[in-house]
């Protein structure tokens, strides 16, 4: 039974009693009760023993059923009867009676299946559809290993997915519909490099994150696409810059109506929307080349992004979001007399109202407004590869990006320091900075010429 005792200088009783551990050893515990009254003291005494004592019940009782579980692993092996699924449910059983949770076997589809459900929480619907069309890959090339348990995936599985897509392997849902009578083509049968470098890391990198997602849950000991070498990037296509000249063409393209017949479909009566659409793209296009702001972050600025007494343009790049960077870009004096034409809203009123809810992609989207504004402009996209249909897409060197490239360009050529572009663009790294650097020829020329005569 707990008795009482006080220490030198303490106005407290301490609780002393003897505990039987899980090994069967006796532990002499001692605890302060917290209380200067003895009668009180004792009361607490009783109740700290009472649950020292229930506890340590409960780990020899945690012990005793684990090792009967053991015992019984033990015997089954004996009889050569300790199977794969057997043992499985042994492991699940110790999990359970330790933890008090039952424990998880996931095939690479069903853990596939939940890292998706988790990431819907904590990522953007493009990243998620992303997510969503790589590990579909996976998951279709795997065949019927993908309904293995997910520690079966091996580095070799890893690799070999990344070097079909490589290759140019896609989903058997997604393969382009045979033309009946259509007599197969060599190409068909042994398909040429059709993905960059880029693309191919994005999907390898997504297939390990899954991975790596499982090994922190303690679900598997290793991640298999932990030592895939991300490929060397030499093939993807670079970006190239819009002249002042030629931004100056794609402003005044933007304002001609012309543009939208290709894109939308004209009704009778539209003009006030279609004057509002041309009205809304020279100003993006303003945007896009005095401010860097990228095409997702140019339509969805609202007039709280702006500030006419400071001359700024304040707001946080979607790309960046997860860093809650925000940039504060000075206004350009040809952004601010577009800008004066307005009529300013509140806080929340877009700054381009017609394409403000219009999505990137598509038919009729952001993207696809701008190349035909490009083409009216008689502005050359400068297509790298050529698309095919079923197969491969086309690449471009320049598109509504290239205005951000633009920026920076002209800045460089201007002798503006690479630390003040690198404020207005938003650029960490110096590394990722150069990329979007193309000085032009004369200006390395002059560079070269300050060079003294030997």
């Amino acid at each position: 039974m707990a008795h009482l005792i006080k220490r030198d200088g303490s106005p407290y009783w301490i609780a002393a009693f003897d505990v039987t551990m899980p090994d069967g050893t006796v532990r002499r515990l001692k605890k302060s009760t917290k209380k200067t009254k003895r009668s009180e003291a004792q009361e607490i005494a009783v109740q700290l023993e009472a649950a020292a004592k229930k506890g340590s019940t409960a780990d020899q009782d945690t012990a005793s059923k684990a090792f009967t579980i053991l015992a019984e692993a033990a015997a089954a092996a004996s009889r050569g009867e300790l199977s794969e699924a057997r043992a499985r449910n042994l492991l699940a059983r110790i999990a359970e009676v330790s933890t008090g949770e039952t424990l998880q076997f996931y095939t690479v589809a069903g853990w596939r299946d939940e890292w998706l459900a988790m990431k819907a929480s904590t990522s953007k619907p493009a990243t998620l559809a992303r997510y969503k069309a790589h590990t579909d890959a996976f998951i279709d090339w795997l065949g019927d290993k993908a309904a293995a348990r997910l520690e079966a995936v091996t580095k070799a599985d890893v690799r070999g997915f990344r070097d079909a897509i490589r290759s140019g392997w896609m989903p058997e849902q997604k393969q382009p519909a045979k033309t009946p009578g259509r007599k197969p083509k060599k190409s068909d049968e042994n398909p040429q490099t059709l993905r960059t470098a880029k693309t191919v890391n994005h999907y390898a990198a997504d297939v390990a994150s899954m991975f790596r997602h499982a090994m922190k849950d303690g679900l598997i000991l290793s991640n298999p696409a932990a030592a895939l070498a991300r490929l060397p990037e030499l093939d993807s296509a670079e970006r190239e810059v819009f002249t002042v000249a030629e931004v100056s063409q794609l402003a005044q393209a933007a304002g001609d109506p012309k543009w939208q017949d290709g894109v939308f479909i004209a009704s009778i009566g539209d003009h006030q929307g279609r004057a509002a659409r041309c009205a809304d793209w020279h100003g993006m296009i303003l945007a896009g080349f005095y401010a860097g702001a990228r095409l997702g972050d140019c339509a969805r600025l609202t007039w709280g992004n702006v500030n006419l007494t400071r001359k700024t343009l304040s707001f946080m790049p979607a790309k960046t979001e997860r860093k809650r960077k925000r940039l504060e870009v000075p206004l350009h004096p040809r952004l601010v007399a577009w800008l004066s034409t307005r009529q300013p809203g509140t806080d929340d009123a877009p700054l381009f109202p017609s394409l403000h809810m219009d999505r990137i992609g598509g038919r009729h989207g952001l993207s696809s407004q701008f190349i035909a504004i490009m083409e009216l402009a008689g502005v050359d996209r400068r297509t790298s590869r050529p698309g095919e249909k079923g197969k491969q897409r086309a690449q471009h060197a320049r598109s509504f990006h290239a205005l951000r490239h633009s920026l920076t360009s002209t800045l460089a050529n201007l002798d503006v320091s690479e630390e003040i572009r690198r404020r207005i663009v938003g650029h960490d790294s110096a590394e990722v900075h150069s990329g979007y650097t193309h000085h032009e020829r004369e200006t390395l020329a002059r560079a070269v010429e300050k060079m003294p005569s030997v």
